[in-house]
């Protein structure tokens, strides 16, 4: 739906509030508060959603619709989607069992580039698919995340629309994390992310971009926007905030007082908990054990409604403390996303965008997507999914492939010959 950036957000908001009615009205129906049909109804409905979220992880959905490389489900594993990956954007060939997990980590870690910029910051990036191609995509990605984590989603861009093949992708890692340490100079911030990926386009002579955000990558592509406004053709922004995130985080109808000074000083402390020993000492204990946790995640994260999300996020708790510094780091990003403002500047992007959202996401609300649909200053197209959560590219990757795939057809000039399209 087509927003207009002047929109009041309290009126752009209030689709989303309705939503949020419904959903609220289901569960005290459910609870006994009314009863009668009612009461039947709600907690039929609610048995309904939870035991399709639970069968989607025992039947190993999404990962078994994932399968446009040779045929083969994407194995639910971290070494699953890295194996992946590298089928998708190298000459990969393996043995098909994905048990060593070193391979493929060493396969795609030989697959990054390294920038040195002005400063004498090392970062690192992919940069696959066809150098030449006319359209190119800036991949944004969230704290912590690792590129395999788009995997199910590229999958499915690969798989909805053939076109996709044939485009350019990178994908920076932000400095201080990961391959793209030791942090040198000023502290990281927004404004340092967005600059850092300027430079890399101008380094790589990439004159025009589509930007594909999600989570913290929202906040980075947004600024980017502002700060480039020659680069960027397009933007898809999945399930960020509109700056200040910790008013945001985890508070989804509205700022909640005391919240964000508290997450401020979790964040502050925590790197001063988790010093070196005890940060080495806790992540060895992850690594060794890192079966059982998966283990336990299948059983305790189902109603997230992907099988997809528990070898993931195992994964992102030993990578975010795998050293002190780079917790450090990555809580010390944390708090520069909430200093970063951004929401006044909005109307000044004119790049037509996607804005993607779940109603019942608990990280970065859905009222930041709203809000982002109606200030932008170009056109911009809301899609809210009342059931996806903050990890809806591992949720729903084909729904949301088959969205952008329409997007960025409209935004680039890529239409797929009639051939091409599958059945």
């Amino acid at each position: 739906m087509p927003c207009r950036h002047r929109t009041p957000l309290l009126v752009a908001r209030l689709p989303l509030y309705g939503r949020f009615l419904a959903i609220l009205g289901i569960i005290c129906s459910s609870s006994g508060l009314v009863g009668g049909a009612a009461a039947w109804i709600g907690r039929l409905l609610i048995l309904l959603i939870l035991s399709r979220r639970w069968l989607r992880c025992q039947r190993h959905l999404p990962s078994r619709h994932c399968r446009s490389v040779r045929g083969q489900p994407l194995k639910p594993t971290v070494q699953g989607l890295h194996r992946r990956f590298l089928e998708l954007y190298s000459n990969f060939e393996g043995d098909g069992r994905g048990s060593i997990q070193a391979t493929e980590d060493d396969e795609i870690a030989g697959m990054q580039q390294l920038l040195t910029l002005a400063d004498g910051q090392r970062l690192a990036y992919w940069d696959v698919g066809p150098k030449s191609a006319e359209t190119v995509v800036l991949l944004c990605n969230g704290l912590g995340a690792r590129v395999a984590g788009w995997t199910p989603l590229l999958d499915a861009l690969h798989s909805e629309w053939p076109e996709w093949r044939h485009c350019r992708l990178v994908i920076p890692e932000y400095r201080g994390q990961f391959s793209s340490v030791p942090l040198v100079g000023e502290a990281v911030s927004v404004e340092r992310s967005a600059t850092d990926i300027s430079d890399l386009t101008t380094a790589l002579g990439i004159q025009r971009a589509t930007l594909l955000c999600w989570s913290t990558g929202v906040q980075v592509g947004l600024q980017l926007a502002l700060d480039r406004s020659d680069l960027v053709v397009s933007m898809a922004l999945i399930q960020g905030t509109t700056g200040q995130a910790l008013d945001c985080i985890m508070q989804p109808p509205c700022t909640i007082p005391g919240v964000p000074t508290l997450l401020t000083m979790v964040l502050r402390y925590a790197p001063r908990l988790l010093c070196s020993g005890r940060c080495t000492a806790l992540h060895g204990a992850m690594v060794r054990r890192t079966l059982t946790l998966e283990r336990f995640g299948r059983w305790t994260l189902w109603w997230l409604g992907s099988d997809l999300i528990p070898s993931t996020a195992v994964r992102y708790g030993q990578d975010m403390i795998h050293t002190a510094d780079h917790f450090e780091h990555y809580c010390g990003y944390a708090e520069a996303l909430g200093r970063h403002r951004v929401l006044a500047r909005l109307g000044d992007i004119q790049a037509p965008a996607l804005v993607v959202t779940g109603t019942p996401d608990f990280v970065t609300p859905a009222r930041c997507s709203y809000d982002m649909a109606a200030r932008l200053g170009g056109s911009a197209e809301l899609l809210d999914d009342i059931g996806g959560s903050h990890y809806y590219i591992f949720e729903e990757p084909h729904k949301l492939a088959r969205k952008l795939a329409a997007f960025l057809r409209d935004t680039t000039g890529k239409q797929t010959p009639e051939a091409c399209i599958e059945p």
